[in-house]
This record gives C-alpha cells, structure tokens and sequence, in this order.
C-alpha cells in the first residue's frame, strides 16, 4: 500500500517519471504563469490605488516612469501567455478534430501574440519609449 492506496487503485500506478509525460511542461507553464499574473495583478492592483487620485498628466508621468511601464509590459505579457496556454487546452479538450485543433491552436497563438505586441507597443507610447 502506497501513501494509503491499495495496489488496484489508478492512483497508485502514477509514473514515477511524471515530468516526462505528455502535457506536463504545458501543465507547468500554466502554473507558472498564473503565479506570475497574480503577483503582478497585486502591483496593478497598487498602481490603480495610486493614480486614482491624479489627473490625467499625473497619471500619464506616474504610469511613464521605467519601472512601472516595464511591469505592466510583462503583465500583458504573462497574462496573455496565460489565457493562451488556456485557451490551448480548451481547443484541445473540446475540439473533435485532430486537424482543426492544430490550425485552431495556431489561430489562438497568432491572435494573442498580435493583442501582446499591440498593448506592449501601446505601453511604449505612453511611457514615450517609442
């Protein structure tokens, strides 16, 4: 008996090599990320605290500051990375058809990618990067 399981149980036949198993670095990718959004949504969480009060030059220059354009560059970044590890999993799990899970799953990729660039470029501008 293994951790409380009898020997007929599914549980006690889990791989010992469970991170060599398909679907454990996608699983791993999708906590990571998480962990990573959450700890940035508590700064974003303080930013909005924080220019609450300003007008919309102060809020402009507080936002335009390195670090804090920075943060909110890789927030979108995780974020986004996140919600397509999600809707990859999605695809895959609802999707009947081998064929159109793949080009779904490219189609995801490509428009999460498009939406990054555009809110990491569109970062750049208000902190006058570019």
């Amino acid at each position: 008996m293994v951790f409380g399981l009898s020997k007929g149980s599914n549980l006690s036949r889990v791989s010992k090599n469970y991170p060599r198993e398909a679907g454990y670095g996608h699983w791993r990718w999708q906590r990571f990320s998480a962990v990573i959004t959450l700890l940035l949504m508590g700064y974003f969480t303080y930013l909005m605290i924080s220019i609450g009060s300003l007008d919309y030059a102060g809020a402009r220059t507080f936002v335009a500051t390195l670090h804090q354009g920075i943060a909110l560059s890789f927030l979108v970044a995780a974020g986004l990375f996140h919600a397509a590890l999600g809707v990859q999993m999605i695809i895959e799990d609802y999707v009947p058809l081998a064929s159109g899970r793949v080009t779904l799953v490219f189609l995801a990729r490509g428009i999460f990618c498009t939406a990054a660039l555009a809110s990491v470029a569109s970062i750049s501008l208000v902190a006058e990067w570019i």
